[in-house]
């Protein structure tokens, strides 16, 4: 069966968010934006599926956050997402006058040049006016001797000046309207709307459909009756709904297929009241009837969230997910992991970001996909792939068996 290629975040750096003095992900990226990173690193990129672990306080949902920041700025722009933050001063590392900087470096295709975005917030002394610095977005050689192609340069210093390269079918009109966009806003909002510029409009779409799941247990409260629950629920409510909508004709089967995926549950479904209220039952084979769902364990109603997200057959492109195996046992953890292996391995068009505190999710993984946050000894969060970490501690590789790695690897940073 031939593999699908599916657009792909491969590389990303970060400083200067909040708990984020200097890191990256990526080998190329860790040696050529951390200075002092010394390690001989083989070439390698970020999977489909990236999992961050390590002990808490130490970053792991500021880097979910930085997505999520994004998104806001493509939508909102800048001053609503700095806003939803508590403003520069809040998201800017303390005691680091900025610039906050973000770069991502994305692959739409399988074709060797991938694109890479980079952005440079900014306020000046003395001001409560932050800025877009500077934003570039540009196409890297990665062979040698292979020049970088840039299509978008703009810089926010006493003019704002925008370059953008010329592309065969793009409009001076279109060029124009891009060089005009507002400062408050990312020239990626403008450049990426326009098909006929390679990438770019993937990259858009890629970051603006960001999906950031952060299941919390009141969030299943409005699918129960009302002798159960007096105060209405939203996200998961709202979820259901959108995937009902969706996918109206085969929704039922859907449920039962997260059943069968639910230790010990034998049905899942909904039953809509006349003024249109819907709620969720589930059965549990151990009972002679089903409950509702705010009766659930939350680990429960967190799996059956996350599964909802995954039976959709056209989910966003990036999904990042808060601590998914919280409140679960091992067993929900273990069906929860094998899903979203089963959905990058069998569907693609998905890439899962997902932070753990708990190794047996971890265990689930491949030591490419995980990535380590510790702490240096001056403090600073540091990142490092597990796979590195065990060739590096003397540990055959070939010889890892499950089961046992995540523990080891977290006690060994924390």
């Amino acid at each position: 069966m031939s593999t699908v290629f599916m657009p792909t975040i491969e590389g990303l750096w970060v400083r200067n968010y909040r708990l984020l003095q200097q890191i990256a992900l990526g080998s190329s990226f860790q040696q050529s934006v951390i200075p002092d990173d010394d390690s001989d690193l083989a070439p390698y990129e970020l999977t489909p599926l990236t999992v961050l672990t390590g002990p808490g306080g130490l970053g792991k949902s500021t880097l979910l956050d930085v997505f999520a920041f994004l998104a806001d700025c493509l939508k909102e722009g800048l001053d609503v997402a700095l806003a939803k933050r508590g403003g520069f001063n809040a998201v800017c590392t303390q005691g680091s006058e900025g610039p906050i900087s973000i770069g991502i470096v994305f692959r739409a295709c399988s074709e060797p040049k991938p694109l890479t975005y980079a952005v440079n917030i900014n306020q000046r002394r003395g001001s409560t006016n932050p800025y877009i610095e500077s934003e570039v977005l540009v196409y890297r050689g990665v062979q040698h001797g292979v020049s970088s192609q840039p299509l978008l340069f703009f810089q926010n210093g006493d003019k704002t000046a925008r370059h953008v390269m010329p592309w065969h079918g793009v409009t001076q009109t279109a060029l124009d309207k891009i060089r005009r966009t507002d400062p408050k806003h990312l020239g990626l909002s403008e450049i990426g709307l326009i098909e006929d510029i390679p990438d770019a409009p993937s990259l858009l779409r890629h970051l603006e459909s960001l999906h950031r799941a952060c299941y919390r247990p009141d969030n299943a409260i409005g699918l129960s009756p009302p002798q159960f629950a007096a105060v209405p629920g939203e996200r998961l409510s709202a979820e259901l709904k959108r995937i009902e909508e969706k996918h109206r004709f085969e929704f039922g089967t859907m449920l039962q297929t997260i059943a069968s995926r639910i230790p010990r549950m034998e049905r899942i479904y909904i039953e809509k009241t006349e003024s249109g209220r819907t709620y969720l039952f589930f059965k549990d084979k151990r009972f002679p009837t089903a409950f509702a769902a705010h009766q659930m364990s939350e680990g429960t109603l967190r799996l059956f969230s996350h599964l909802l997200l995954l039976e959709d057959s056209s989910p966003p492109p990036l999904v990042a997910i808060e601590e998914p195996d919280c409140y679960m046992g091992p067993e929900l953890i273990e069906s929860l992991a094998r899903k979203i292996r089963t959905h990058t391995t069998e569907f693609g068009g998905t890439q899962f970001f997902l932070t753990t505190h708990n190794p047996i999710l971890v265990d689930q993984m491949d030591p490419s996909e995980v990535w380590l946050f510790f702490e240096d000894a001056s403090g600073v969060t540091r990142t490092c792939r597990a796979y590195d970490e065990l060739v590096f501690q003397g540990i055959d590789i070939n010889t890892i068996g499950p089961g046992w790695y995540g523990e080891y690897l977290y006690n060994k940073k924390t």
